[in-house]
């Protein structure tokens, strides 16, 4: 073996401090380099952890949001159809309310109406019975100047 070292030219010393001082080397790298690089790497795997969480939950929101949006519809149109169909019935009730009245008018009118016409059939019947009258006299009056 001492000749494989004499042949090669290994020196023990030299190959010793080069074991140091890489060993030096890989202390110096692992603190300063390969601890921060670790760290940030960690950190940045927490970020996409934590967007990755904040995705999924915006979503679950998204979803509970639409869930409550249809209901929210739902009720509004069987608020709607309710109002509907409470408005359709209370139309129907002053409809026939106006159509009482309407009735209730006309007949009044009617009646009021009968009234004048007899009235005024009255007062022309005694017209005509004072025409008759008068015309009557004036006939006997003719008649006894003649005579």
């Amino acid at each position: 073996m001492e000749q494989i070292v004499s042949v090669f030219g290994i020196n023990w010393k030299l190959l010793l401090i080069q074991g140091v001082n890489f060993g030096l080397l890989l202390a110096i790298l692992y603190r300063f380099l390969y601890k921060p690089v670790l760290a940030m790497v960690d950190e940045r795997r927490a970020k996409i952890e934590n967007a990755i969480k904040d995705a999924e939950n915006a979503e679950a929101e998204l979803g509970q949001a639409e869930i409550e949006k249809a209901r929210i519809l739902r009720e509004a149109v069987q608020k709607g159809d309710t109002i509907i169909d409470t408005a359709k019935k209370h139309a129907e009730g002053e409809e026939h309310t106006m159509m009482k009245d309407a009735h209730r008018k006309v007949v009044r009118l009617l009646s009021e109406a009968e009234r004048r016409v007899a009235r005024e059939r009255e007062e022309m019947m005694e017209k005509a019975e004072r025409e008759v009258a008068r015309m009557a006299v004036l006939a006997a009056e003719k008649v006894l100047r003649k005579v």
